[in-house]
């Protein structure tokens, strides 16, 4: 059986993301993400294709500021006459990306670019939307975070084949692994590697980690409520 995986990312789109039209008005853009309780909203046209993108900061930034020495009733006016198309990010502007981008892709480009979301486009109408709250689901269930086990941090040597002695020693226990999560630096030579069992029963494993020559840095239980 084939297995078409592409990272998951179609399931962590949000498909349906509340959309604005450039006509619409600064008072409609941020009743919207008020009421909605979003920092993103992508502006579209009738045909659904995507041509900008308004912020919780663009509604900010585009109110006048409270030193401001208009009356109430110009500044509601002014702002009433006020189009999204005047505030807004422009496609042009924007960084997207497509249904079958993989998710450590997006995450790295909303990183580097230190931006919050990714409009999904596929030609160029709107797929949907990828947020900073979407990657952290993602990541949240990756690492299983929500399964009950042991979290073991282990040293090993940086070197091919060094994770196989672990793997055998948690074969030779019955134990499923979780999630195993290696960061790219080193301590003292060694790479550190935060293993996550479905057991808690580790007593066991850790002696014969240890008599293996895999130093256990620390563990716990998880989740610790």
């Amino acid at each position: 059986m084939k297995i078409d995986y592409k990272g998951f990312m179609r399931e962590r789109i949000q498909r349906t993301p509340v959309t604005i039209s450039p006509e619409s008005s600064f008072f409609e853009a941020r009743a919207l993400i008020h009421e909605k309780g979003i920092r993103h909203l992508p502006v579209v046209d009738k045909n659904n294709r995507l041509v900008g993108i308004v912020t919780d900061r663009d509604i900010r930034q585009a109110a006048p500021s409270d030193a401001t020495l208009l009356s109430v009733q110009e500044l509601n006016y002014l702002l009433g006459k006020l189009k999204v198309a005047s505030f807004m990010t422009p496609k042009e502007k924007l960084i997207t990306i497509t249904p079958d981008t993989i998710i450590e892709e997006a995450v790295q480009l909303m990183h580097d670019h230190k931006i919050g979301c990714l409009p999904v486009v596929e030609g160029d109408k709107l797929y949907g939307i990828f947020t900073e709250t979407d990657a952290l689901a993602h990541f949240v269930d990756i690492f299983g975070f929500k399964v009950k086990g042991t979290r073991l941090t282990v040293a090993l040597e940086d070197k091919p084949g060094t994770m196989l002695g672990i793997l055998e020693i948690m074969k030779r226990h019955n134990v499923n692994i979780i999630s195993i999560v290696t960061p790219s630096f080193m301590v003292e030579g060694k790479r550190i590697a935060a293993i996550r069992i479905q057991t808690e029963a580790y007593q066991d494993i850790v002696k014969d980690l240890e008599k293996a020559g895999y130093p256990v840095l620390s563990l716990g239980k998880w989740p610790s409520i």
